[in-house]
């Protein structure tokens, strides 16, 4: 049951946003293509996922006005919350743990309550510190290199490949925007990095994983970008 929830999560998720690009792409007769990079830079795919269920019980019109009006806003901030045990002010790139999805980094995410379990899980494994929720704000401008992933798919897969197993900096973005490996996806993607599964065949079993989000931030002009609101302890 849990499967097929996630599954329907995913579903959802990837179907409004392809509908989505569809439509505006076809209402302001602009390519495919032009639109992806214009939901990128306003953060509409994000967005999505964050607003899914409260879509999910729209119709498509309503749906579609929703994404018109993000682009209307034209204020290309998201809110973003980075979970750990430590508490800090100052954000050190240096102390990035190696062999990430997205490689050393700092990594944050749309969603509160994700970072609420990322914060608990690092008190549990280590048991020090405490439970810490950060706030940030992040101002998207154009000097800054971000990729975007909307989905789990074969190119996102790869690039997950290359940086856990090259470690390091494998690529030269400031930031990038995806799919996040937890616990549920990890054991799929292991499986491909270990050659059991073939791409195909890994993209097709990630479509039953619920789909959770991650931004990392890797470099210092991407940090100056960040804007810190707030910190609070959970319980």
């Amino acid at each position: 049951m849990e499967a097929m929830m996630s599954m329907s999560i995913q579903s959802d998720v990837e179907i409004l946003s392809v509908q989505a690009v569809e439509y505006y792409a076809q209402k302001h007769h602009l390519s495919e293509g032009d639109v992806f990079d214009l939901f990128c830079k306003h953060q509409v795919f994000e967005k999505i996922l964050i607003q899914h269920e409260m879509l999910h019980q729209l119709d498509m019109e309503e749906t579609f006005q929703y994404v018109e009006e993000i682009i209307k806003e034209n204020a290309p901030e998201l809110v973003l919350y980075h979970g750990s045990n430590i508490a800090f002010d100052e954000i050190d790139l240096g102390k990035s743990h190696d062999r990430r999805d997205f490689d050393r980094g700092f990594y944050c995410t749309v969603l509160e309550s994700q970072a609420e379990e990322w914060a608990k899980r690092l008190y549990l494994r280590s048991h020090k510190g405490g439970r810490y929720v950060y706030r940030y704000l992040f101002r998207q401008t154009e000097d800054l290199k971000i990729k975007h992933f909307a989905a789990l798919d074969q190119e996102w897969l790869e690039f997950i490949k290359e940086n856990r197993t090259k470690g390091g900096i494998q690529h030269a973005y400031d930031v990038v925007v995806g799919p996040v490996a937890d616990d549920n996806t990890m054991e799929t993607v292991q499986l491909y990095l270990s050659g059991i599964l073939k791409a195909e065949e890994a993209v097709e079993r990630l479509h039953y994983n619920k789909v959770n989000n991650q931004v990392s931030f890797h470099t210092p002009l991407a940090l100056e970008h960040l804007t810190l609101e707030s910190r609070r302890e959970v319980s």
